[in-house]
């Protein structure tokens, strides 16, 4: 049987250069006398897979990509749902509750008006004008209002009894009534009227005191000089009679 020559084709790792398993050999019958040759090791350099690096920060990219996407979707969404809160669009989810002044002075029984009493000439009140606030000036503009009105002002002063949490309250005592409620109609707010237990019975002075929730909330010297005198004075819903108004106050503040 005569010889034959084959050659052997390998394939070379690119990444450690040793070889793997043959690839398809080719023999050719040798010719007689011709001298013996060995196989001859051709290398092919075969294509590998992607770079396992590469791949992780790929998917690592793309994972961060997804993340951080997702956060500033949220934080936009939650941006819109706040201001659309604030704004008055939308009803707070958490109501707190907390006690306003208006609240405060709902609970304050005011003492009625003397029947059949009727508004007197608002110039002729004697007035003092309290500030119930820590907003400095307060009681000055108010009392130069009244003062341009006609009206004759005795003191300008802090409160003696501190802060005031309602928005106007009105003191005197039972012989003034109807001068507090005279003068209820030059302030456009929330005024509430109080007797002064610590105020002479005779005495016909009227005292503002402005609360915090006060904001310019009186008319001006003009409009406050045109009001009429001789105007039925309507009594306020669940106002008791003068006599008893201190201690109806005094049980309503207690309950």
């Amino acid at each position: 049987m005569g010889s034959f020559t084959c050659l052997v084709h390998t394939a070379q790792s690119p990444r450690t250069g040793g070889f793997k398993a043959p690839l398809p050999s080719y023999c050719i019958p040798a010719l007689a006398g011709a001298p013996q040759t060995r196989a001859v090791h051709y290398p092919v350099r075969v294509s590998t897979s992607a770079d396992p690096y590469a791949e992780y920060r790929r998917r690592l990219k793309h994972r961060q990509t997804i993340v951080i996407g997702g956060v500033l979707a949220v934080m936009a969404v939650l941006t819109v749902v706040c201001l659309m809160i604030w704004s008055g669009l939308l009803p707070a989810i958490y109501d707190p509750g907390f006690s306003t002044a208006e609240d405060d002075t709902e609970s304050l029984v005011q003492p009625c008006p003397p029947t059949d009493a009727t508004t007197v000439d608002i110039t002729s009140i004697p007035v003092n004008v309290y500030n119930g606030t820590d907003t400095t000036g307060l009681a000055g503009g108010v009392a130069d209002t009244l003062g341009d009105a006609g009206l004759t002002v005795n003191s300008t002063a802090d409160w003696p009894m501190g802060d005031y949490s309602g928005e106007v309250q009105l003191t005197t005592s039972p012989a003034g009534l109807t001068n507090a409620y005279t003068l209820r109609q030059a302030f456009t707010g929330t005024v509430i009227v109080q007797i002064d237990e610590t105020q002479e019975a005779t005495d016909p002075t009227v005292s503002v005191v402005l609360g915090d929730q006060y904001s310019t909330g009186i008319l001006s010297a003009e409009e406050i000089g045109q009001l009429k005198s001789g105007e039925t004075i309507s009594a306020p819903a669940g106002c008791v009679a003068a006599t008893t108004a201190p201690e109806e106050t005094a049980a309503a503040e207690e309950g």
